[in-house]
């Protein structure tokens, strides 16, 4: 009921205009009939949500829940209701199920520092950065470098706008006690495609890999073709699950595509290497390159268009003062950005979800309500992933 539930609303016009198009092309002219209804916002968070707890009942990890009013607040729990982190049944419902305990400052704390965090990712970085990031995507001069700094300011852009709502959602949760799960930790840092997943969208990760993966096969495969197979199935299905659009799916093959060369790479690199400084430092570089090159296919949803911007980065490679002047435009933003990284690492443990050094933690929360008041967009955007 819940994958059928996903896939009227999703991907019923999709999969049925895919259909009808594939027989015309080959001369069978064929009748559709589409539904146009509106996406219910965050239905794919807790569609999940409830398939996840529905297969952790079934395998004994979670006991069937009881109270229907403790059920629907773990469905609906409001801070991360419509864009995530998607929740699992055994961190959420099994909190909701003990006795609140009293909030205390550490709470308080870390509650407030992820808000505030999160509004400067969003207001100040990701929807100052959006009116550029069109206008590069926007721009019918393509160029190698034109495009290069597209992409990237896209891909500060997309983290700082999904990561600022998990910050803002993870903290209004903290204040009332909650502690939802972790959904990124410096995706951009990652020194493998596997482990820039195991940084982006953790929960959407974790949630593939326990739910399709596994099921699959996983690395527990014979074969290495099944292996294979298994990787590629599963990110084309978290592809799709970003949107009912060709790109989407494309994009996932190629983030499958990229984990199983870098595996292929790894085996031939010696492990005193891999594990060193300057090995380290390879991954992180060609990482970040690979992923950002992936965020075309996300970004550019018509293939006619996606060609040209790949013939420009292949061929055209004029502009670069162009791109500069662009890049400076966002240069701002981009320093904010990296110093909201570099202050998390030193005032926050975020695995044990606590302020670290407290001692500057008014200092610091002041700072950024001022960056807020200071930056703020004119013209703010509605979050990325509303729409998923």
């Amino acid at each position: 009921m819940l994958v059928a539930i996903l896939g009227v609303f999703k991907y019923y016009d999709f999969f049925a205009v895919s259909f009808a198009t594939t027989l015309e092309a080959v001369g069978i002219p064929v009748g559709v009939t589409t539904l146009n209804i509106i996406l219910p916002v965050g239905v794919s968070f807790y569609v999940f949500q409830s398939i996840g707890y529905l297969v952790d009942v079934y395998r004994g990890d979670t006991k069937p829940e009881s109270n229907f009013v403790d059920f629907a607040l773990f469905v609906s729990f409001f801070p991360q209701l419509v864009a995530g982190p998607i929740e699992r049944s055994k961190n959420l419902l099994r909190q909701i199920k003990i006795e609140r305990p009293d909030v205390t400052g550490k709470d308080i704390s870390y509650g407030l520092y992820l808000i505030a965090q999160g509004f400067v990712k969003k207001v100040v970085i990701a929807d100052n950065l959006g009116p550029l990031a069109d206008a590069l995507f926007n721009e019918h001069n393509l160029s190698g470098p034109l495009i290069w700094v597209g992409l990237i300011i896209f891909a500060i852009q997309i983290y700082c706008d999904f990561s600022g709502y998990t910050d803002i959602a993870r903290g209004y949760s903290r204040l009332l006690g909650f502690r939802i799960l972790l959904n990124f930790d410096r995706p951009y840092i990652a020194t493998s495609p596997s482990d820039f997943w195991r940084r982006w969208h953790i929960s959407l990760s974790n949630w593939f890999t326990e739910y399709v993966y596994f099921p699959l096969g996983g690395n527990r495969s014979k074969s290495e073709t099944r292996r294979s197979i298994n990787v590629l199935a599963t990110m084309s299905l978290s592809g799709l699950w970003h949107g009912a659009s060709w790109n989407f799916l494309f994009w996932g093959i190629y983030h499958g595509a990229i984990i199983l060369l870098s595996r292929t790479v790894k085996s031939f690199v010696p492990n005193n290497f891999a594990h060193s400084a300057a090995g380290k430092a390879v991954g992180i570089i060609v990482t970040f390159i690979l992923t950002v090159y992936g965020w075309l296919y996300f970004r550019v949803t018509d293939f006619s268009q996606i060609l040209a911007f790949n013939h420009a980065l292949l061929f055209n490679w004029h502009g670069g003062a162009v791109a500069v002047a662009f890049l400076a435009q966002g240069a701002l933003y981009l320093l904010i950005w990296v110093m909201l990284d570099v202050l998390e690492l030193y005032w926050l443990d975020v695995r044990g979800q606590q302020v670290r050094e407290r001692r500057g933690f008014v200092i610091y929360v002041t700072l950024m309500i001022l960056i807020v008041l200071l930056f703020q967009a004119h013209d703010p955007s509605a979050f990325i992933y509303f729409r998923f």
